[in-house]
């Protein structure tokens, strides 16, 4: 049999343009020779338009376009993600199987994740009900959706130990192959030095899938096709993951983030699953978040304050691969403490990526302010208020840039956006100035430790300039700072976060585990900071609130997938 799985990008909220979509892949599915034709989970609403489902006209339009796939479904079958009204007042999430313009068969979802950025019970009903098997070309084909797969404990690393395992019910039931229609966020594995992976290292997204498929094919010796959406919504990346896997291991699929259509064949024995690195995963996964967050909010260009440093480096670089040169705009924000090597690498940087390039004195909006303190408090020494004060100074320029005219005309677009350009260790320990360096409308690099930060800038070459990579990372707020001084060599930092953070180690065994990742001095420093670090992590809750969203990249970020309250223990 010859299966066309679609990894297509949805529009969330708007079924009739994803009905366009699904009709025109299966035209030329059909067209192709496709037997089948298996659709992402929710592919007419898209995954996932949260509490616009329930809003009662979205919910008609749901209907009506369905319906009409439906009808135009020929002797090719069209399996198709939608969902439709349950008792309760929440949504079935639902398979059809539409052939010859009939509805031959709905499959419901039956284990629906309630962890990390998944809260589907908000918006839907768990089926009880195993769902019928369809007979096919001499198969007995099992649909499922999603988690539904996810439930074996034997193979799943979903935190979540469900009391129904619907593939071994479908299997149990004599089907010969497993359809799944799924919607599945990637991110990389826990953060850990190159070459020291510890033994609670959590797997990537893709490492998750490709033992979580292997082991059900290999259990229960069925095939199993898997069609999964494409693209990014807010802070989620979908990379897809969509193929077919033999119960002996063989793999038929295509490239993380590549939209269109997977053909793969039941009887092909296929090869072993590929990965690509981690430093090229999260490049292509940044660029695509960005572009598509940006394109799907009506932004068309953004801002960059460029320090002469790594992070504002990679975020420029990334920015010019996304948008293009002409749609990017790179300010140096000087002020009496910042070097002349920042602002001449930030201008080689500008140089070289090609984008336009402002210089604009942050001192002088800074000394005002400075001058009205004085005002009121002429015997004022210099502190962390003037810290502050200097990039608060450079995030009201970068702001006052998005609305000025001239900058409109310069990148031909009214619709300009800030980058923020801060990476999560700073965010985790607080290391940022809200106000200031918290600004933007987006956070490139918001769920990166600077380890990440630095595997980015190599994976990008020459567009990161040489003198950026081997100067220390420093705010410039004051003579002679450096970031490692204030707070601790970022290997040592980042052990830390990576363990605890994303890899959710508890506090009480974190001290041994360190021993895992680092080593020397190195693991000294990181067991002594340690207490700081959690600290830092703790009280600084109230300020990430603040930032601007980020893209998830890791196992934990930041945000939806991290409810930590501001009060309490």
């Amino acid at each position: 049999m010859r299966l066309a799985l679609l990894q297509l990008n949805a529009h969330l909220g708007d079924p009739e343009a994803n009905g366009r979509a699904l009709e025109a892949a299966y035209a030329e599915a059909v067209a192709q020779g496709a037997d089948l034709v298996l659709s992402p989970e929710l592919a007419v609403v898209g995954y996932m338009a949260k509490d616009h489902l329930w809003e009662s006209g979205l919910r008609r339009r749901i209907e009506a376009e369905t319906r009409r796939l439906a009808a135009l479904a020929g002797r090719v079958p069209l399996v198709m993600g939608t969902c439709s009204p349950a008792p309760s007042g929440r949504l079935w999430n639902e398979l059809w199987w539409c052939e010859s313009g009939v509805v031959r068969a709905v499959a419901r979802k039956r284990v629906l994740p309630s962890y990390d950025v998944f809260d589907e019970h908000r918006w839907f009903e768990p089926s009880k009900e195993v769902p019928p098997l369809v007979e096919f070309q001499g198969w007995k084909v099992g649909l499922s959706i999603c988690e539904d797969i996810w439930a074996d404990p034997d193979f799943s690393d979903a935190p979540l130990h469900y009391t129904a395992d619907p593939v071994a019910d479908l299997v149990g039931a004599g089907a010969t192959i497993l359809l799944n229609a799924s919607a599945s966020p990637g991110h990389l594995g826990s953060w850990h030095p190159a070459g020291r992976a510890p033994s609670w290292a959590v797997p990537s997204k893709a490492a998750q899938r490709k033992r979580l498929l292997q082991g059900l094919a290999r259990k229960h010796g069925v095939p199993i096709a898997y069609a999964s959406r494409a693209g990014a919504e807010s802070w989620l990346l979908f990379d897809g993951g969509t193929g077919l896997v033999q119960p002996a291991g063989g793999y038929q699929g295509t490239s993380p983030f590549a939209e269109g259509i997977v053909y793969v064949e039941t009887d092909a024995a296929g090869s072993a699953f590929h990965e690509p690195t981690e430093a090229a995963w999260l490049r292509q996964a940044l660029r695509v978040g960005l572009q598509q967050n940006l394109g799907k909010q009506g932004l068309e260009a953004v801002v960059v304050g460029l320090s002469g440093g790594i992070d504002s480096a990679v975020v420029a670089a990334l920015a010019t691969e996304a948008l293009g040169p002409g749609r990017v705009l790179g300010v140096a924000l000087p002020t009496r403490f910042s070097s002349d090597i920042s602002g001449a690498l930030a201008e080689a940087e500008a140089r070289f990526l090609g984008i336009p390039f402002l210089k604009l004195d942050a001192g002088r909006p800074f000394e005002g302010a400075v001058a009205a303190l004085e005002g009121v408090f002429p015997d004022r020494a210099f502190s962390l208020t003037d810290e502050n004060l200097q990039s608060r100074s450079r995030g009201l320029l970068l702001m006052a840039l998005t609305s000025e005219p001239a900058v409109h005309s310069r990148l031909g677009t009214s619709h300009v956006a800030v980058l923020n350009t801060g990476n999560k260790s700073e965010a985790a320990t607080g290391y940022f100035t809200l106000y200031g360096d918290g600004i933007g409308a987006f956070g490139l690099l918001g769920d990166c430790l600077k380890g990440r930060v630095y595997a980015l800038a190599h994976e990008l070459g020459e567009a990161i300039p040489k003198g950026v990579l081997e100067r220390p990372p420093t705010a410039e707020l004051r003579p002679g700072q450096t970031d490692e001084a204030s707070l601790l060599p970022y290997r040592q930092l980042d052990a830390i976060l990576g363990a605890h953070l994303e890899a959710g180690r508890p506090t009480e065994g974190l001290h041994a585990d360190l021993a895992e990742l680092l080593e020397g001095d190195d693991l000294l420093g990181a067991r002594a900071a340690m207490p700081r670090v959690l600290r830092l992590l703790k009280q600084t809750e109230y300020k990430r609130r603040q930032l601007p969203f980020a893209l998830k990249v890791s196992p934990k970020a930041f945000g939806w997938g991290r409810r930590i309250p501001l009060t309490g223990a």
